[in-house]
């Protein structure tokens, strides 16, 4: 009974948490728009040799404009043509990084577990989100075989095709890898153990 109760305390608290945090306001699109942004600067600002993307806000706070181009492959008049894709940071980062958050406040383990977990946490989804966008990167230059970027064949393309469609392209997968890092970093094996109840007094 105590630890059907644990778990329904926790449930209610991670959706009490995701619920707050998930609200449609501007402000939490914005700001993690701009952190995503910067971050994305440093990883891909310049790539794979002589590829640069540069990523740029849209008039949804929630939204990223990315264009990718080759340096080696400037213009005449000193511009560059680019491959071009607009990206939804809500659901590409913000959502996956709010449920983590949401686990780790929620469950029934010491705050500083808590707090440990999350800064161990967040580290790997963010590290997770950049993942997704790079091969989403990839397969927008192998599409545009005019960026002169990327040339996957064979084994290589099969890897990349069923990354992208399955872990970059897909908003059904991500969940599963949030719920592996928030089991990995916040429970230890002791605490899948039945713990002894004490034994009940005397009258």
């Amino acid at each position: 009974m105590l630890r059907s109760k644990t778990l329904l305390m926790f449930l209610l608290k991670a959706l009490v948490f995701y619920t707050l945090l998930s609200l449609p306001i501007s402000a939490y699109d914005e700001a993690y728009g701009n952190f995503y942004r910067k971050l994305s600067d440093q990883c891909f600002g310049h790539f794979r040799g002589s590829g640069f993307a540069k990523f740029n806000s849209m008039k949804d706070p929630a939204m990223t404009h990315v264009n990718v181009g080759n340096y080696a492959l400037k213009l005449p008049d000193g511009s560059f043509d680019t491959a071009a894709i607009d990206i939804n940071t809500r659901i590409l980062g913000y959502i996956p990084t709010i449920l983590f958050i949401s686990l780790v406040l929620a469950s029934p383990v010491p705050w500083k577990r808590r707090l440990v977990a999350l800064g161990t946490g967040m580290i790997l989804v963010m590290l997770l989100v950049i993942f997704k966008h790079w091969i989403s990167l990839l397969w927008l230059c192998e599409e545009n075989a005019w960026l002169k970027l990327t040339n996957f064949t064979g084994f290589s393309k099969t890897v990349l095709t069923f990354t992208n469609t399955f872990i970059s392209s897909s908003s059904f997968t991500v969940p599963y890898f949030v719920v592996g890092i928030w089991l990995l970093v916040t429970f230890r094996l002791d605490d899948l153990k039945e713990k002894p109840q004490a034994p009940a007094k005397n009258k």
